[in-house]
């Protein structure tokens, strides 16, 4: 596969594989993280639940939630480029292995680490007959002591509406997003996101002044996320921003 790179005022894509790609980026050079990985297990257990004879409903998320990297190794990489806050949503079966990272990884002792979550205001009715609905997805925030918080005393838990019209089948909500930008940066920092997806980090922080490198594999996300990158609103370049460190 032929890498792309495509360079604006403020922001870089980067058609190709994250970890390759993060060996790139020099250490404590990445002023945010903010990233949705691949869940896994929602589709891998998608035929398990379609056996029930209706009595679930089928989640299928396909390629988007297929783990394509060694999480551990991600989680190196994300702590050596990190130099502030990271936010990874995760599923159940991944809170552990992060969570205990953050906390207990010998060579990046620096962390404090939270279990946060985003609770949905308006989630889907799937399965609603048979259980509890599924109303709140998993975020561990970890960030290196004695830097930026822009928030003061505020709950774990974000309550945000899901969007309706989605191009990416985990696409977190850009409010969402733009909460947690405004909340661990400020104008002219560099948040990063290396799997991009559809490019919500990228379009909020385009619409919040920040810089942005986002990383994709996988060819159609990456032309979606560019397109709506694109299409968002453009900001005047800052004299402020520098260069970006890839």
């Amino acid at each position: 596969m032929q890498k792309t790179l495509l360079n604006y005022r403020m922001l870089k894509l980067i058609h190709g594989d994250c970890l390759e790609e993060m060996k790139k980026i020099p250490d404590e050079s990445i002023d945010m993280v903010l990233t949705d990985i691949p869940y896994g297990e929602v589709t891998k257990n998608g035929e398990d639940r379609a056996k029930y004879n209706g009595q679930l409903r089928k989640i299928n998320k396909g390629k988007a939630d297929v783990l394509t990297f060694d999480l551990n190794v991600l989680l190196k990489e994300i702590a050596r480029v990190s130099n502030g806050g990271v936010y990874i949503f995760c599923g159940i079966e991944q809170i552990e292995t992060i969570y205990s990272f953050f906390s207990n990884e010998k060579d990046f002792k620096d962390f404090m680490v939270r279990l946060c979550a985003w609770k949905k205001t308006n989630p889907a009715p799937s399965n609603g007959q048979h259980m509890w609905l599924s109303s709140f997805e998993n975020c561990i925030f970890a960030k290196k002591r004695k830097t930026k918080f822009n928030q003061s005393c505020k709950s774990s838990v974000w309550d945000f509406p899901t969007g309706r019209s989605k191009v990416h089948p985990t696409e977190k909500p850009l409010a969402l997003f733009e909460y947690l930008v405004k909340s661990s940066s400020d104008e002219n920092d560099v948040v990063l996101d290396m799997c991009m997806g559809s490019g919500t980090t990228g379009v909020a922080c385009k619409n919040l002044n920040r810089n942005f490198i986002g990383i994709e594999l996988d060819e159609t996300y990456f032309n979606i996320a560019k397109e709506r990158i694109d299409n968002s609103p453009e900001i005047p370049n800052s004299p402020n921003c520098g260069q970006l460190p890839l």
